[in-house]
């Protein structure tokens, strides 16, 4: 499986080998894109390369025309570009006569008359087999037996476009799994699979933990501290709060029995737990990652991947916490105002201006695991954007996907209707269109998906 696409890389690394010119790299902002960005910069420095990058938030119609006209000479798109290859075949191939790679795994509007590489094309679904990091690692893997270890990439790339199914990789991020644990890049462990499990204090991961909800303990921080000491495993070590990672195999054990005594489905939080060689969850460094992109600091994301640079990684963290509990404040506060959070068979939050747009794709995220909403299929949050423009962010329930549901397919047919661009996967989508169509917007979502969902 791993190998056709490898053998579809063979013209793409030709191209990249025999350009003597300058090179622009552009790739997308959240943890996906920053880790495809992060393999093909290091892959084009290891090659001699002359290049320079960008990190986008989306790839629009302005930005196609505006690296068209720029000097370089050949553009090497990741993680964006398929879902645009219309503009990207007419201004920069056809007007611009510029050479380009994509290398994305977005369902893809052409294949183009330039080098496209994208698992759709060789029968792969982009939204669950592989991600645009992954793609960029085989590309990278094709040029170079150098650019081996930058397989772990592609991993934390995969965990940030939720690429895992209960907890475990599938298709051909399996393949790049066993890639990874042949080289010792990533251990695969049995435990507890909380948030903040390598960066946040034992008892905060305990307290933040709601899915599922832990009676006395969840949003509880006295509760958990308490909890803890029960079982005997010490908060703080050398005057330093703990994480869960900090535990002995021992002392994980004594906190999974007094789960257990205490009658919490401890089962439910039991996974396989991936830690990368500089001791992070896979889970956590890729939020780390994607925070850098919602922070407005994509480079920041490329610069502790290359440099493994822990200590920025834990200011981000920092930083992107406080914006989060800020963010999910919003939706806390007004819970109860039916014009700003609300169900009509979906579940919709109206981040207004007061949730960053940046921000609104996490906050749906979060609500559709910690159960906010009822027994809803998909939840939408919409924000104000820059220009006059909406974002849109919305997340589909596991079981709705499951049984056909595709949100990237009705959202790009309604950003059609009313002058929007946007699209997805099938479990994710997003979209930014007129202020003047929140509304029209809106319910053309609510219909869609209640049809999809009927049928």
């Amino acid at each position: 499986m791993v190998e056709d696409i490898l053998e579809e890389c063979e013209p793409a690394v030709e191209k990249l080998e025999n350009f003597e010119g300058k090179i622009r790299l552009v790739g997308q902002y959240d943890a996906d894109g920053i880790s495809a960005t992060a393999i093909a910069h290091e892959m084009l420095d290891r090659m001699g390369k002359d290049f320079e990058y960008e990190i986008l938030k989306q790839l629009y119609e302005e930005d196609v025309k505006r690296i068209a006209e720029e000097d370089e000479e050949l553009i090497l798109f990741v993680d964006i570009g398929s879902g645009q290859s219309e503009f990207v075949q007419e201004h920069i191939v056809e007007e611009a006569g510029k050479e380009v790679i994509v290398s994305d795994h977005h369902e893809p509007q052409i294949e183009g008359e330039f080098i496209h590489l994208n698992p759709h094309f060789l029968g792969h679904d982009g939204g669950e087999a592989i991600s645009a990091a992954g793609m960029t690692y085989l590309l990278a893997e094709k040029a170079s037996e150098e650019n081996h270890e930058l397989v772990e990439y592609a991993l934390i790339g995969a965990t940030g476009d939720v690429q895992k199914q209960d907890g475990e990789f599938m298709g051909l991020n399996k393949d790049l799994l066993e890639r990874a644990e042949e080289r010792e890049l990533i251990e695969k462990r049995q435990g507890l699979d909380l948030y903040g499990r390598s960066t946040k204090p034992l008892h905060k991961s305990l307290m933040y933990t709601s899915d599922p909800h832990l009676e006395g303990i969840t949003n509880n921080e006295s509760g958990a501290i308490q909890f803890v000491k029960s079982c005997g495993v010490e908060i703080r070590e050398d005057g330093d709060f703990r994480t869960l990672e900090d535990l002995s195999e021992e002392e994980e054990k004594k906190l999974i029995s007094g789960m257990i005594k205490h009658g919490y489905p401890a089962q439910e939080l039991m996974q396989n737990i991936y830690v990368l060689n500089n001791s992070h969850g896979i889970d956590e460094f890729s939020t780390i990652i994607n925070a850098c992109g919602r922070l407005g600091e994509p480079k920041t994301g490329v610069k502790i991947l290359l440099e493994q640079d822990l200590e920025l990684a834990g200011k981000i963290s920092r930083k992107y916490s406080r914006e989060i509990s800020s963010a999910l404040g919003y939706v806390e506060e007004n819970k109860d105002d039916t014009e700003v959070i609300y169900e009509d068979g979906i579940g919709i939050i109206d981040g207004k201006d007061e949730v960053e747009d940046d921000f609104i794709g996490t906050v749906t995220t979060i609500t559709m695991s910690n159960g906010f909403f009822s027994d809803v299929p998909v939840i939408l949050g919409v924000a104000e954007s820059e220009k006059d423009k909406i974002k849109a962010s919305s997340r589909a329930d596991k079981d709705a996907v499951e049984n056909g549901l595709n949100l990237g397919e009705i959202i790009e047919e309604i950003c059609e209707e009313i002058d929007g661009e946007g699209g997805g996967h099938n479990v994710a989508a997003g979209a930014k269109f007129p202020r003047e169509k929140k509304e029209e917007f809106i319910e053309k979502v609510r219909e869609g998906v209640l049809e999809e969902v009927s049928n």
